[in-house]
């Protein structure tokens, strides 16, 4: 296996996630962390999970392939982590922000991404890659990280940001979330176009921007965590 930027970004990622997924067991249901983190181990676990399955990398590696058709399973694992993604950061959102506006608005556009999702899937099947439903789902979780972040800004009361586990798993989420639309936007039509090795290339952003947020969310697990 030749060690490029590919191999390097899918290293660097399956450090951090098993990081955050260990410390996420360890720290999430601790008494000073708010209830809201305690869907991160899971939402961990099922995403580690999917990764140990069909992840082109892991498969290579461990010469494990569980699936008679691995390829379509690796797609259509993928396209269903999306609305579960979806649901996960949208509950844990739920939890942070206050405008109830915006929250009635989440609501709606995820049961709106429910019936394109499954519309999508009727019409093409879950074994055709669906790279707009990741597009749609981040613009979706972006607009009420972008209202976390505003009330925030207009919060009376003083609020310590280095021990508000909130604001780093927001921080992550966002940037992940924001860093992946132009690569998801361009990669169909790079594919479509047989630049299949750029478009590998360029999905290493996927990785390290992943690595960079789970760091986040380790900072989110352990930000209150009593210094001696």
């Amino acid at each position: 296996m030749p060690v490029d930027i590919y191999f390097i970004s899918n290293i660097v990622n399956w450090i951090a996630s098993l990081l955050a997924l260990t410390v996420a067991i360890l720290y999430c249901y601790k008494r000073f962390n708010p209830p809201y983190l305690k869907i991160m181990p899971f939402y961990l676990l099922v995403s580690i999970g999917i990764e140990i399955l069909v992840n082109r990398f892991i498969n290579q590696l461990l010469d494990f392939r569980p699936f008679a058709d691995q390829a379509d399973a690796r797609v259509t694992l993928y396209n269903l982590f999306t609305p579960f993604e979806l649901i996960i950061f949208s509950y844990f959102l739920y939890q942070v922000i206050r405008s109830p506006m915006v929250k009635k608005m989440v609501l709606i556009l995820v049961c709106l991404f429910a019936i394109f999702f499954v519309q999508y899937s009727l019409q093409n099947g879950l074994g055709y890659s669906n790279d707009i439903a990741v597009v749609l789902e981040s613009v979706i979780i972006i607009i009420p990280c972008l209202t976390y972040f505003r009330e925030l800004l207009a919060w009376n009361e003083p609020v310590n940001l280095l021990r508000e586990p909130s604001f780093w798993l927001v921080t992550g989420i966002f940037f992940y979330l924001a860093t992946i639309i132009p690569l998801y936007m361009t990669r169909s039509y790079l594919i479509a176009h047989g630049f299949t090795g750029v478009a590998k290339s360029l999905y290493s952003i996927n990785n390290f921007a992943l690595s960079i947020t789970y760091l986040l969310f380790i900072r989110s697990y352990t930000c209150r965590i009593r210094k001696l």
